[in-house]
């Protein structure tokens, strides 16, 4: 996860210094690979999700299922939104058949997108956060996940004002402390003897 995020951010960077002072929204091949790196992202913290399942402590089982299950949602979903971007779309457009195949708001699409990402990751991570709750974890790995999904869940506001730089905060949240607090995660785990359940 630290991986992608990184090359998430990369990309953002490049194409802005590429584009110098970008007034289009952003396009391809910078778009189909972040679009790429998002069906990648979204599978990785299901598999995250697997790992919470396998070490939250016994009272919360239940609550880890329920993250499973809520990321599982996210990554269909948005796997689904984009292999038709990256397929259809863009054959359609090449075709004439439509005007764009750029990701714009406000759209459908662009809607249920921030629902994936602003809403269900932000409400797995806090699931995440919670169940890990206890004194085996370290307060860096809670916290950071913590932030990670309330920072997603504010981003929302930014498609519910139409103000979409408020959305960049969830963009933070998930590009940025995600991978920092997967990283904390996935050290905490070596330390930490799974579930037997």
């Amino acid at each position: 996860m630290v991986l992608i995020g990184s090359l998430y951010i990369a990309i953002i960077i490049l194409w802005m210094m590429v584009e110098h002072t970008p007034r289009e929204p952003i396009a391809d091949p910078y778009l189909a690979s972040m679009e790429v790196l998002t069906i990648v992202s979204a599978v990785a913290l299901m598999g995250a999700t697997i790992a919470v399942r396998c070490f939250a402590p016994m009272g919360r089982q239940g609550l880890a299922s329920a993250t499973f299950a809520i990321s599982s949602i996210a990554a269909v979903v948005t796997t689904a939104i984009h292999v038709r971007q990256l397929t259809i779309v863009r054959q359609a457009w090449r075709a004439g058949l439509i005007a764009d195949y750029r990701l714009v708001w406000p759209s459908r699409v662009l809607s249920v997108e921030y629902f994936v990402w602003d809403i269900l990751v932000g409400l797995t991570l806090i699931c995440t956060s919670v169940t890990l709750w206890t004194d085996e974890v370290s307060s860096r790995v809670k916290w950071s996940t913590l932030v990670a999904g309330a920072l997603c869940i504010l981003g929302a506001i930014g498609p519910l004002s139409n103000h979409m730089l408020l959305q960049n905060i969830a963009v933070f949240g998930y590009a940025v402390v995600l991978p920092i607090s997967a990283a904390w995660m996935a050290r905490a785990f070596q330390t930490v003897a799974p579930c037997e359940t």
